[in-house]
């Protein structure tokens, strides 16, 4: 038995009035003698024991009565778990999931809507004095009340202004730092609500989750909210990207959008469109159907820019009833002009001797009077000249068969790279293998891999004459984004080329003291050629290696790697035709820009983030201390939301380098950067949902099993009454009701007593 009330087991101590009432009628009078007396003191003498009795029993009914009432008042009950009398006290934290999917609606009301309802009853429904914390979960956990705390009103304030996000749902870490804060709370009751309309999506490892519980089921108890009707339709937008190698201006730029059907039934007449910025959409193109299961179904969109500079394209669709992933933005820098250093390592005798001739005219593809109309622009030196030349002027950088830089220049080189110029190394006969592994890659972690022995047959490069056997590219499995274009046979084959000679490429692998592999923002050397650490390696920029192309037998042909805020792409053979035949191929010009593109995306790509990840972009120098504000998509895309105004920001200075930044990208869609001196947009960026969040299928009936054995399982609609399940089940059978009435009966039969007992005997 537990007292809701328990304070109130003092009024038990009034258990004394009639007591000390009854003592204090027993005083002492004054005995006169009186003849007439000796008649009633026999009267009297036969009545006094049972007088006696009754005055006993009167007393004690008064006790019982007082008793009773303090009983009642303290709200006894009867509850699993035991004996208590601690009942108000109680820490708890109320998990309410504020992910996209939580936008679904039942043509009235979204999910988000319903489980802020849900939150509320819970709220109502905790006894008085209790402590609790509102935490928002998604992919990250925001907490409005971050600790168990008395102040009900804020907890109440928290969740009627909470707001949905577009973020993807993950509950697991969320669960353990829940029972981690709640197992830090003083009191004997403490209670984990989790409001959400249980996306199977979200509750991955629900063993582990289970475990979790199920280990601190005597500390503290957990209901599960799930305000969801079953609802498992949902067309959504998964993805959206570039698919034109450069995106320059006055000229139609390919988009590919796919939309994945998650529900049961074939989607047919699917109308999808593509807008500019804040313009009416340009393209809008139908997919016949889409059949269900979630596979996405790619469809391609053109957009034309008219100027250069950051933009953003948003693909729709027609809105349902879960609007989160209607539409999803892409960011992207226009270019109207691509300067290229070629750095010619063997200029030879006559022009098409050169080492970067066939390079130049696959990147200028137009005849030699265009090429200063032409949007790539490109500039030939020596290794000589290299270290003299100003690299900030060149978007992109091309060693081909350079044999070795000096150190001031490989610094130069460095710092390019690190401030995201792009890198693209051919090696060749006169190169110095050990300068480029050493140096390039061991000292300075640029290069994604060593040039190790070279394959293929020796023979005299100066004569027409090539060796019989050669080796090919793969013929398909084209994974990477720069070759990704031939998994379309209609675009050729990249096996067509013919290789007599290459390098073998050992890619350099992060990894730690003990061997094993690390993450790639950790400072750690990289591994050249078997696993041997470079010493003194500075790759604190390096990210990880990836092989772009292998040849048929595996080999890596090319790879690349970020450094910094740029990316450095290298290949195994030339590019001329001294050791293979891919400069007269027609599949080189397309390979060639496709790759120049890839190391230009570098900006692109930081333009691009996840939902609820912060994002900063460095400015010009002369913005440092100017002001900015950030226009955000319109919230949650409702109506009936308002737009919050825009806050002004400073450039702050962080590192060394000017920074812009938005910390809340909760909401998937495309952002604008106004600087407030000056007129136009200085920069796009989008945010976009994780794709896996499009999926509204539940928790199986098996999961839900499972997690029923942990926690106590709701099904929340509009019309259920949780507060009063909530004290139900907390309270569990009240006995005040039986223990007033009895109280009630008592004083019933104190009263009839008391008159009887009153007569005269």
């Amino acid at each position: 038995m537990s007292f809701l009330n328990p304070w109130l087991l003092a009024g038990i101590a009034g258990v004394a009035s009639p007591i000390i009432i009854h003592l204090l009628a027993k005083k002492q009078i004054k005995r006169v003698v009186w003849a007439a007396m000796r008649f009633l003191k026999a009267t009297v003498d036969r009545n006094k024991r049972k007088m006696n009795i009754e005055d006993i029993l009167l007393l004690v009914l008064r006790c019982l009565i007082l008793a009773l009432l303090a009983f009642a008042l303290a709200r006894p009950s009867l509850r699993e778990g035991g004996i208590g009398i601690l009942g108000g006290d109680e820490a708890a934290i109320i998990l309410v999931d504020n992910s996209g999917s939580m936008s679904a609606t039942d043509g009235v009301v979204s999910r988000f809507e319903k489980a802020q309802k849900a939150a509320g009853q819970i709220l109502d429904g905790l006894p008085a004095g209790s402590r609790v914390a509102v935490w928002l979960v998604s992919d990250t956990v925001r907490e409005s009340v971050s600790e168990p705390a008395r102040d009900l009103a804020l907890a109440r304030k928290s969740i009627i202004e909470a707001k949905r996000t577009d973020q993807g749902t993950e509950w697991q870490p969320a669960l353990r730092r829940a029972v981690d804060v709640l197992k830090k709370q003083p009191g004997v009751q403490k209670h984990l609500y989790a409001v959400t309309d249980g996306q199977a999506a979200g509750w991955k490892g629900t063993g582990e989750i289970r475990a979790l519980l199920e280990s601190v089921k005597r500390e503290m108890r957990a209901t599960l909210v799930l305000t969801t009707e079953g609802e498992e339709k949902n067309l959504g937008i998964t993805d959206v990207r570039l698919a034109t190698a450069l995106p320059t201006v006055n000229q139609p730029l390919r988009f590919e959008v796919s939309v994945a059907n998650f529900g049961p039934a074939e989607a047919t007449a699917v109308a999808v469109s593509l807008a500019i910025d804040d313009e009416p959409p340009t393209d809008e193109q139908t997919l016949d159907a889409i059949p269900p299961g979630g596979a996405p179904k790619t469809i391609s969109l053109f957009a034309p820019f008219r100027e250069p500079g950051f933009h953003t394209v948003t693909a729709r669709l027609h809105t349902d009833r879960c609007p989160f992933d209607d539409q999803r933005s892409f960011a992207l820098r226009v270019i109207d002009e691509v300067n290229v250093l070629l750095v010619d390592g063997d200029p030879g005798a006559e022009p098409r001797d050169s080492e970067v001739f066939y390079l130049r005219n696959a990147l200028t593809p137009v005849p030699a009077e265009m090429r200063d109309k032409f949007f790539i622009k490109t500039r030939t030196v020596t290794g000589a000249e290299f270290e003299k030349t100003a690299l900030r002027d060149f978007d992109a950088v091309v060693l081909a068969n350079v044999v070795d830089l000096s150190p001031p220049a490989a610094d130069a080189l460095q710092a390019y790279v690190r401030g995201g110029g792009g890198l693209l190394v051919f090696p060749g006969s006169r190169i110095s293998a050990p300068f480029y592994n050493g140096l390039l890659l061991g000292e300075r972690g640029l290069l994604p891999a060593a040039f190790g022995p070279v394959r293929g047959e020796a023979f005299d490069e100066t004569k027409a004459e090539r060796p019989e056997k050669f080796f090919r590219l793969q013929a398909k499995d084209y994974a990477h984004r720069i070759v990704e274009l031939w998994k379309d046979p209609a675009s050729g084959s990249l096996s067509s080329a013919q290789f007599y000679r290459a390098f073998t490429l050992q890619p350099a692998t992060l990894v730690g003291a003990d061997g094993s592999p690390r993450r790639r923002d950790l400072p750690v050397a990289p591994t050249i050629g078997a696993g041997t650490p470079a010493s003194g390696a500075d790759v604190s920029d390096s990210g990880l290696p990836a092989v772009v192309l292998t040849y048929a037998d595996g080999e890596a042909a090319v790879m690349e790697r970020p450094f910094g805020l740029g990316r450095v792409v290298q290949f195994s053979s030339t590019a001329d035709g001294a050791w293979n035949d891919l400069p007269v191929r027609p599949i080189f010009v397309p390979l060639m820009h496709r790759t120049l593109g890839f190391l230009l995306a570098r900006t692109g790509d930081r333009l691009n983030i996840r939902a609820g990840t912060p994002f900063t972009h460095t400015v010009a120098a002369e913005r440092a201390g100017k002001d900015y504000v950030v226009t955000a998509p319109s919230a949650h895309r409702d109506s009936r939301a308002k737009p919050e105004p825009a806050r002004t920001r400073t450039v702050m200075v962080k590192n060394g380098t000017p920074q812009i930044e938005q910390t809340d990208t909760s909401v998937a869609g495309a952002y604008a950067v106004h600087f407030t001196d000056e007129a136009g947009t200085a920069v796009r960026f989008a945010s976009a949902s994780d794709p896996s969040e499009s999926d509204l299928h539940e928790l199986s009936a098996a999961d839900l099993a499972a997690l029923g054995t942990v926690a106590r399982i709701v099904r929340w609609t509009p019309d259920a009454d949780l507060r009063g399940q909530m004290e139900r089940e907390r309270n569990g059978t009240e006995l005040w009701l039986p223990f007033a009435l009895l109280a009630i009966g008592l004083v019933v039969a104190e009263t009839l007593l008391g008159n009887r007992f009153s007569r005269s005997k």
